[in-house]
């Protein structure tokens, strides 16, 4: 006896039934009635299945299950921050939540009072507990808006923390440093084997510019004793300038020497390593240099010669007091920079208005 069937697909037969499933007919399939019945029953086992993984899940999950989901899922593809901004997100939380009680609460539990409370018990800086609360606030606005959560930040209080960290505070290089810095890069008998940072040292002192937009710049860049910044290099990828800050920067006759002695070395390395490129940071394979290969030979420099450690901001900060103390006005000041707005610039004329007033008391004779 045939069996019955009461539509066709493609060739074949199927017999098809039609279930109400949350307000919208469903249609299922099966060689026979009791087949099309039982792939039914199937879907409402597999369904309520689903329904009870998923309200454990709900109901189960930790901080700690959330906000790796939030990492991979949202903060680390995110477009609204920079890959600097993300990392430091991440590593506030890998810092001072991962592995805390607070770690291991449940989402649906976490109230204001328990995160006030977590933030009152933490032993870090001013700017270390505003960095944390920024991933938090994210965090949670994401959790919100998943319907993890109930806004558990509405009425969180930033405590306050004895500030110990340097955030914010300008420093530069001491004249005589400088001075030591230019003689060992330049005091060598072969002038072909100079420091490989020579060049980045002399133009991060007479430019200005970010290590990143160093790092960025190519031999097609400079021209007619100008230098165009059209791009940096910050983790791994060519961009555009922080602030979308492309500008002009006049080459001092210093930097322009530099310049020549880098350029005649570079094309030689190239020819004798094999590699062509028109950038002018390279390593000795042609790759461009990260900013932490640059930190570390430079930390290797200081030390060997007994020159204090400092970031590679200042030699940034630096050029620009320089220019403060030479009484350039700050809006060039500001534009040879690249600042987002007068006020960043205005911080160090501050500076040396401070280091010209303690001067001025100095020469006091009592």
């Amino acid at each position: 006896m045939a069996t019955k069937t009461n539509t066709k697909i493609g060739n074949r037969d199927y017999y098809r039934i039609r279930r109400k499933i949350d307000g919208r007919m469903k249609s299922f399939y099966g060689s026979s009635k009791g087949d099309a019945e039982r792939k039914y029953k199937q879907f409402l086992e597999e369904r309520a299945k689903k329904m009870y993984e998923k309200a454990t899940e709900f109901d189960s999950a930790t901080f700690s299950y959330r906000a790796d989901e939030y990492i991979q899922n949202s903060l680390k593809v995110s477009q609204k921050y920079a890959q600097g901004t993300i990392r430091r997100y991440i590593g506030e939380y890998h810092r001072n939540i991962e592995g805390t009680w607070l770690d291991d609460m449940k989402i649906k539990d976490i109230r204001p009072a328990d995160v006030q409370s977590f933030y009152n018990s933490l032993e870090i800086s001013q700017h270390g507990i505003k960095e944390l609360n920024k991933f938090m606030s994210g965090f949670c606005k994401w959790l919100v808006l998943n319907g993890y959560a109930d806004n558990f930040m509405s009425a969180v209080e930033i405590p306050k923390k004895e500030d110990t960290s340097n955030h914010g505070e300008i420093i530069v290089w001491e004249d005589k440093e400088i001075r030591e810095i230019l003689r060992s890069m330049n005091n060598v008998p072969d002038p072909q084997k100079r420091h490989r940072q020579f060049f980045l040292v002399h133009l991060l002192l007479y430019s200005g510019l970010r290590i990143s937009e160093a790092l960025g710049l190519k031999y097609s860049d400079i021209r007619d004793g100008v230098i165009h910044v059209e791009r940096q290099y910050y983790l791994g990828e060519l961009k555009e300038p922080k602030w979308n800050s492309k500008r002009e920067v006049p080459m001092h006759h210093r930097l322009q020497q530099a310049f020549k002695a880098h350029k005649k070395w570079h094309e030689e390395e190239m020819i004798r390593n094999g590699y062509e490129t028109d950038f002018i940071f390279t390593t000795a394979t042609g790759e461009l240099y990260h900013q932490a290969s640059v930190r570390k030979a430079l930390k290797r420099f200081y030390e060997k010669r007994g020159i204090p450690y400092k970031k590679i901001h200042a030699y940034r900060a630096t050029f620009c007091t320089q220019m403060c103390r030479c009484g350039v006005p700050l809006e060039v000041t500001s534009k040879l920079l690249g600042h987002k707005s007068l006020e960043v610039t205005a911080m160090f004329y501050a500076l040396v208005r401070k280091d010209t007033q303690q001067d001025a008391i100095d020469r006091l004779k009592y």
